[in-house]
């Protein structure tokens, strides 16, 4: 094996450092249509890394630390994005043809604004990885073993992408009819994301007190 095409997982690694703020700050001055476009090519080389790295068996330290880290900081952005302009803008908020999302249910539950629902969730889901990130390094610090990204925190990531997709979209979509659908899947694929977040949270923390790995 060359030992180029060694070297292009890590390059992709890199080139998603780079691109996420790219996207975050063609989104920020509202260049919508690029800053889907960034985010979509930057997950593909999230895909694509992930993909080489299996196929041809090449496995490096600097993957196995940096690529999670990539993964964080697209999706940290992407999360500051939604924080930056809410999803429930108030035109939605006075429309009764969205009450039946269940962030506006669980909001008028509580007398809450649905974009907090929305921001406690994402808190959640950071103070989840701040956790995960930490069990890492201090599994690598004391037993110099890298924990195993196991197949929910998989799912977990793909449903986060996902979602961050689905609320560009909907960014694209304010004048549209079917922008109440596009939040709704938005607003399940977040739910889904907490669910697999939390699910594998639990897989982390059994797998730094296993003492046999």
């Amino acid at each position: 094996m060359s030992s180029v095409l060694k070297k292009i997982p890590n390059i992709l690694t890199i080139s998603r450092i780079v691109l996420a703020p790219v996207f975050f700050i063609l989104f920020i001055y509202n260049y919508y249509y690029l800053a889907l476009a960034c985010f979509c090519f930057a997950s593909i080389t999230d895909f694509l890394d992930g993909f080489l790295a299996r196929k041809f068996n090449i496995i490096s330290k600097f993957g196995q630390l940096y690529d999670p880290l990539a993964d964080k900081i697209l999706i940290f952005l992407g999360w500051l994005c939604i924080i930056i302009k809410p999803p429930f803008s108030q035109e939605i908020l006075q429309s009764f043809k969205f009450d039946f999302l269940f962030s506006i249910k669980l909001a008028h539950l509580f007398n809450a604004n649905p974009n907090h629902v929305v921001f406690f969730i994402l808190a959640i889901l950071l103070f989840r990885d701040l956790i995960t990130t930490t069990l890492r390094e201090e599994k690598f610090k004391k037993d110099k073993i890298i924990l195993k990204t196991n197949y929910i925190a998989k799912i977990k990531t793909a449903m986060l992408v996902i979602c961050i997709h689905l609320y560009l979209v909907y960014q694209l979509t304010s004048e549209s009819s079917y922008q109440g659908y596009v939040l709704l899947f938005f607003e399940c694929s977040l739910y889904l994301t907490l669910i697999a977040s939390l699910i594998s949270l639990f897989n982390y923390i059994n797998q730094y007190r296993d003492k046999r790995i």
